[in-house]
């Protein structure tokens, strides 16, 4: 890394107090799976399912690219190198270059600030994507260069990716293109099978199942927010408890100590995840009438 990456990793090392570590620790969690979740959730059930799916599939498109990259340039976390020390580093996986969290908060952030065309949307997203970028490099888990490219990424998914998303009127086609496109890499990917390749292969698996899923709702739901307030919070509350459960579920039935077939069940187990949200939870609401 460059010489300027360490000099700041120490020099933030060295002002670290356990109140600035809460505050950054609570930070970095808005760059997180379980954020996304719940980000996603309310707006699939309870506010605009086409927004959801677009915002969805562009973080999908982002976190592949962002897989791509860091498993072919391979830089070690700067904790990994003994440079500083990390804050909770259970956050911190795969390799270290571009900063996944600051990549895929930039993306789906910059997403809606583009979808709602507010000023005020747009300044909120700054500053947040400008905090979580931060908080990467402050906790030790990324270099300021992992973060700086990760932002500039973030923000061209997030920019570039709305507008061709927009432009593109048979959306099946497009999922489905991109889950080709991206095939060649998971391919090699698993040939190699290097454990810090998983975060790509739960990403794949997500990108891969998307059609699926809204095939399904599609044809078994096609659900509309003609209902009750309470329901549709019941919707989120419900949707989001089955997802989870299928996600943990699955990990158990699905584990092996394989490097190969547990990346393999990786990529299955995410897809899993998201043909039940996207596309089991919506015929289940249906029927109950919700």
């Amino acid at each position: 890394m460059f010489g300027f990456d360490i000099q700041a990793l120490q020099a933030l090392e060295a002002m670290r107090t356990d109140t600035l570590n809460a505050l950054f620790e609570g930070v970095t969690m808005m760059g997180e799976e379980m954020i996304m979740i719940l980000l996603i959730a309310v707006l699939y059930f309870a506010y605009d399912k086409r927004m959801a799916v677009k915002v969805f599939f562009i973080t999908l498109a982002s976190i592949s690219v962002n897989g791509i990259i860091k498993n072919c340039a391979k830089v070690p976390r700067p904790f990994a190198l003994d440079v500083v020390s990390c804050v909770r580093p259970e956050t911190a996986t795969g390799y270290s270059f571009p900063s996944g969290h600051t990549q895929i908060f930039a993306t789906w952030s910059t997403a809606l600030a583009v979808h709602f065309k507010k000023a005020l949307w747009l300044i909120v997203a700054i500053v947040a994507v400008a905090l979580v970028a931060f908080s990467r490099v402050y906790l030790g888990a990324h270099y300021p260069s992992d973060v700086i490219v990760g932002v500039f990424l973030g923000l061209t998914f997030g920019v570039g990716g709305s507008l061709l998303y927009d432009k593109v009127s048979n959306k099946n086609t497009l999922f489905v293109i991109a889950a080709v496109a991206v095939a060649p890499f998971a391919v090699f990917f698993l040939i190699e099978a290097d454990p810090h390749f998983d975060d790509f292969f739960k990403a794949y698996g997500m990108l891969a199942g998307l059609p699926i899923a809204l095939a399904t709702e599609k044809r078994y739901a096609d659900f509309g927010y003609d209902v009750s307030v309470w329901k549709k919070a019941l919707r989120v509350v419900v949707a989001v408890a089955i997802t989870l459960a299928v996600k943990e579920g699955a990990s158990l039935i699905l584990a092996s100590e394989i490097m190969r077939a547990s990346l393999l069940m990786d990529a299955v187990r995410y897809a899993l995840v998201v043909i039940t949200a996207f596309g089991l939870c919506p015929v289940l609401f249906k029927k109950l009438g919700w």
